[in-house]
């Protein structure tokens, strides 16, 4: 969206400092994109071996919180969430130099800044999304039941049934192939589960060990700590992205860093 005035209410006009901040950013996202996908595709996006897919739904609870799953869908997430960064200021940058309008940057870092479930999902992690939800779905059921938890479960819904048929269309193509997609309510788990994350936020956090936590640990634990409440369920969000080729076509749009070996050396 464009950035209005606070003053004059009429959209800011993009100067040199912010394209240039703009720049940085997306050459940032550049680098470490080309860094993690060219680890990452080698092992076919699961860098650790575990003892199921990424895309499977027979993980058991011992499945799920093994340290090698955690970290393959930690470093799918980051891989995920620069990869929106990416797109996004790319598109973005085009419109503020055609236009000379300032735009909000809709993907702030979330998988190392977070500090709680509702600033990830709220603030950080694909605001575009999140103000239509917000706006859409939110603030309507929370106007029409009076209940915050409810409108959270409302709109966490509604996102799971919107990325279910975002993959779908997608994935539209592999339909015809034997690698259907198959709607099997992964993402109307996932995103469940992260409504009850951040329902617990609203219903606990006030509590005083949260605080203790908020004023003493360093913000990188916090972050940790609110990554983990998820990321046990995270292949259910990113495993058919897997499966199904998303970040194969992305890793042909990166430079691409490739070691090999010569002979004599090493």
């Amino acid at each position: 969206g464009i950035i209005f005035d606070p003053i004059t209410q009429q959209p800011k006009r993009a100067s040199l400092q912010f394209l240039s901040k703009r720049l940085k950013t997306i050459g940032r996202d550049f680098i470490i994109m080309s860094f993690i996908i060219s680890i990452l595709n080698e092992y076919g996006y699961e860098y650790f071996d575990t003892r199921l897919p990424a895309d499977s739904l027979e993980h058991s609870l011992a499945d799920l919180f093994a340290w090698q799953h955690l970290l393959n869908n930690f470093f799918v997430a980051v891989l995920l969430s620069f990869s929106l960064s990416q797109s996004s200021i790319g598109v973005s940058l085009i419109y503020n130099l055609l236009y000379r309008y300032e735009t909000y940057e809709i993907v702030l870092n979330p998988m190392f800044k977070s500090t709680s479930p509702s600033e990830f999902w709220g603030r950080r992690w694909n605001t575009l999304v999140h103000r239509g939800l917000k706006n859409g779905v939110y603030k309507p059921t929370r106007s029409y039941t009076s209940s915050k938890t409810t409108a959270v479960f409302a709109a966490f819904a509604v996102s799971g049934i919107i990325h279910e048929f975002v993959n779908y269309v997608m994935f539209a193509d592999n339909n015809r192939r034997s690698n259907a997609y198959v709607f099997s309510w992964k993402q109307m788990v996932f995103f469940g589960w992260n409504g009850v994350l951040i329902a617990m936020e609203y219903c606990i956090g006030h509590w005083m060990v949260f605080r203790w936590m908020a004023r003493r640990l360093p913000k990188i634990i916090i972050t940790a700590l609110v990554l983990c409440a998820a990321l046990p369920l995270a292949h259910l969000f990113t495993g058919d992205w897997i499966r199904h080729g998303y970040f194969d076509a992305v890793y042909l749009a990166e430079p691409i860093l490739v070691c090999r070996n010569v002979d004599g050396v090493g």
